[in-house]
């Protein structure tokens, strides 16, 4: 089917400009709009990665917007994904629709979205706003599901079986679920009431191959010959004699790629294990780049190791590896550092990422190979072998059609036993059916506490109604195991003060307020009862932040080492006075979980304490990346912990938490706010302009423009000094004006 058959469907503009690099629908395109895209018909798309599947979602926005008749929501798991696609929607759409993204702030109803066209949303932020019951979600006409496989997460998937099953409930709309290949796909469009598009397309051929020993077999088809140093190597059937260079297959494979001027992703099971291979492919990667990209290369180490004042250890290590074009990529990266990596990669700069399976889900990256070290990771369990999907999902990073007309995902077997296991478990294995996680009772008391509070529901007859909906109990039948567990929440929540039970079950006033706060029941009841106790005291800093560690949002929390318990206990010993709640005697089951507890508190305690980044990763073992998530938490249960003080008019704990959470959004004493909200200075800069008694606004007046500069460099000085009220030239900048008007 050709483009221009589907042309009246859509704007003309789109069309233009969808029609620049396409012309022809794919067999699955075609196949959707064969089943009804265009009228309005529900569909689940379950193909392999890169088969097309955003524009068959891009086709159906694009007729709805056309027709004016509602907005569009496009719902996906990662914020990453989401800055994705809101990048492609803003260019496509750009000059005819608006085009939003809304991934923070769990307290807000979000009415700024209420005259936009195509919103796109994480699954937390789509639940958090049916929380606050936005009103404009009565205009959306289509809502778009990306990566709805993942329903089978246990994180993730309850969240957005929710979301669906109320979005069902609330109104009528037409609705397309993306999905990778999966095994009961039927099952999944019958509980949506959807077409099933289902194709094993994919326009770019991927071939999945194995590599012992040095020898590499496809499986897919028979391949060409290789030629590697010229010469011609043997090929029996399918089967390569890779070149033998560095005694380690991975690093062999890894030669061969930049031999072959091509890029490749290697998943490996942790974040030492990403950092260590980097290292190593570093050191043989910079004789394939040529003098032009090794300048390149600089200039993006350099913004790579200096996003932060003071570079840390893994920081100046990410430097160092950017400089021979590889990187590491984990979740222990800040995100400026994950955007540089991204966008140099696309540019084809960097050769080599090696990264943990958080890159697997998401962004799209023009990697020619993927290589997959490690098919086993640590669970319950032991050492346990990852899912078929989760397998499929690293083969389809391979071969992009905008880049590569063939792609390879290529798995590591360290003996001919584990080859024979990985060739039939995933290269000839079937994906797993996915299954409902809905059934667990931490997961099911937000969301009963959310659809009471909501008035969506106003008995536990109408609970199990609106439960007998979802995923869940389409799947199993039998719903007498989540009738248990909600008879058990409606009464904890009762015992809370949550929800009250008079003509029927209705949120109380903090009830409610817990819900939009979008935090754990528990975590709630916890933090009031334990705040009760002290509601007109002063709190020790170190006491608040490990009541906040204590909750299951904080989770995981920092483990403890043999070397930590010394130090933990001289802290307990020093501190036990001022901590809130029970503390356990050592040999108690949750001994292990209280010093983990106080550990992370810790950290964040040395982080108000102005203990930079470098020093807290070579203490702790926190790095960069991972301290911003646990302080993005951590802000978010302390904005929580102030709701609930203005509820409970405890005026004095009010502002104990408003004090802490500034200290902690910046890094500092409290003895640096002054100067800490001035711009281009942080926390490093505003401590060495305390030190050197520059403590307010009037001394950054009063002191000589070039004793500041000397000290904070001459922009920022400039910056201040204007920030303040002064217009200052200096003796360079009288000389350039001079000249510059001498030219003119």
């Amino acid at each position: 089917m050709k483009l221009e058959e589907i042309k009246t469907e859509i704007p003309e503009v789109v069309f233009e400009r969808l029609n620049r690099n396409i012309s022809e629908l794919n067999p699955p395109q075609e196949q959707a709009v064969k089943l009804g895209l265009f009228k309005k018909n529900n569909l689940i798309v379950s193909s392999p990665t890169a088969s097309g599947k955003t524009l068959i979602a891009t086709l159906a926005a694009s007729k709805t917007l056309k027709e004016k008749k509602g907005k569009i929501l496009y719902v996906v798991p990662l914020k990453a994904l989401a800055n994705e696609k809101y990048h492609y929607y803003t260019n496509l759409f750009k000059g005819l629709f608006s085009v939003a993204i809304s991934t923070g702030d769990f307290d807000s109803n979000e009415n700024k979205l209420y005259d936009k066209d195509f919103i796109i949303i994480t699954v937390e932020k789509l639940d958090s706003l049916l929380r606050h019951n936005a009103a404009w979600i009565s205009k959306v006409k289509l809502v778009v599901a990306d990566e709805i496989h993942l329903l089978n997460d246990v994180e993730r998937g309850p969240t957005l079986e929710i979301a669906l099953t109320r979005l069902k409930e609330l109104i009528e709309f037409q609705f397309i679920g993306l999905s990778a290949t999966i095994k009961n796909s039927e099952e999944l469009s019958s509980w949506l009431n959807c077409q099933l598009v289902e194709s094993n397309y994919r326009p770019v051929e991927l071939e999945e191959g194995i590599l012992c020993q040095g020898l590499l077999e496809f499986y897919n088809k028979k391949r060409n010959l290789e030629f590697v140093n010229g010469s011609e190597l043997a090929n029996i059937g399918n089967t390569i004699h890779l070149e033998q260079k560095y005694n380690s297959d991975i690093l062999d494979l890894a030669y061969n790629t930049l031999k072959k001027s091509q890029q490749a992703i290697i998943f490996v099971k942790s974040r030492r294990s990403a950092e260590s291979l980097a290292k190593k492919i570093s050191v043989l990667s910079k004789q394939f780049l040529d003098k032009n990209t090794l300048h390149k290369l600089k200039k993006i180490s350099n913004e790579a190791e200096n996003v932060l004042e003071n570079p840390t250890a893994q920081c100046k290590h990410l430097g160092l590896y950017l400089k021979s074009a590889v990187a590491f990529h984990h979740a222990g990266l800040l995100n400026e550092q994950k955007r540089i990596i991204e966008e140099n990669f696309r540019k084809g700069l960097i050769k080599i990422i090696v990264a943990t399976p958080t890159l697997a889900m998401g962004v799209s990256l023009p990697s020619y190979r993927v290589i997959i070290q490690d098919l086993k990771r640590y669970s319950n369990f032991g050492l346990q072998y990852i899912p078929v999907l989760e397998y499929k999902q690293f083969a389809g990073r391979a071969g992009r059609p905008e880049h590569h007309s063939k792609g390879e995902a290529i798995s590591i077997a360290k003996d001919s036993r584990t080859k024979e296991e990985i060739k039939k478990r995933y290269v000839f294995g079937e994906v797993e059916n996915i299954y409902s996680k809905l059934a667990v009772e931490p997961i099911l008391r937000t969301h009963v506490l959310s659809l009471i509070a909501t008035h969506s529901i106003a008995s536990e007859l109408e609970l199990m109604d609106f439960f007998s909906k979802t995923f869940y109990a389409y799947q199993y039948k039998d719903l007498s195991i989540v009738e248990n567990h909600i008879n058990s929440i409606v009464k904890k929540l009762q015992k809370y003060g949550f929800v009250k039970k008079e003509n029927g079950l209705e949120a109380t006033l903090i009830g409610k307020r817990v819900s939009e706060l979008y935090i754990d029941p528990d975590t709630a009841y916890y933090f009031i009862s334990s705040l009760e106790k002290v509601k007109t005291n002063h709190i020790d800093e170190l006491g608040l932040l490990k009541l906040m560690c204590d909750s299951l949002e904080m989770r995981p929390l920092l483990n403890v080492k043999k070397s930590d318990y010394s130090v933990l206990e001289d802290i307990l010993e020093q501190f036990s006075d001022k901590l809130l709640g029970n503390i356990p005697q050592e040999w108690d089951y949750d001994y292990d979980s209280f010093l983990r507890s106080l550990k992370t508190a810790l950290v964040m305690y040395n982080w108000i304490n102005e203990v930079g980044e470098d020093k807290i990763m070579e203490k702790f073992g926190l790095s960069p990346g991972g301290l911003r998530v646990k302080l993005e938490i951590l802000n978010w249960l302390l904005y929580s912990c102030r709701e609930f003080c203005i509820l409970k008019k405890w005026k004095n704990l009010y502002r104990q938490i408003e004090k802490l959470r500034l200290r902690l959004k910046y890094g500092i004493k409290d003895e640096l706010f002054p100067l800490i909200k001035l711009k281009g200075i942080g926390r490093v800069r505003a401590r060495m302009l305390f030190n050197n008694k520059i403590k307010s606004l009037q001394d950054i007046r009063e002191i000589p423009f070039n004793n500041l500069k000397n000290l904070i460099g001459k922009q920022t000085a400039l910056n201040l000094k204007k920030a303040v009220g002064e217009n200052v030239f200096d003796r360079e900048n009288i000389l350039n004006y001079f000249k510059n008007s001498k030219k003119a």
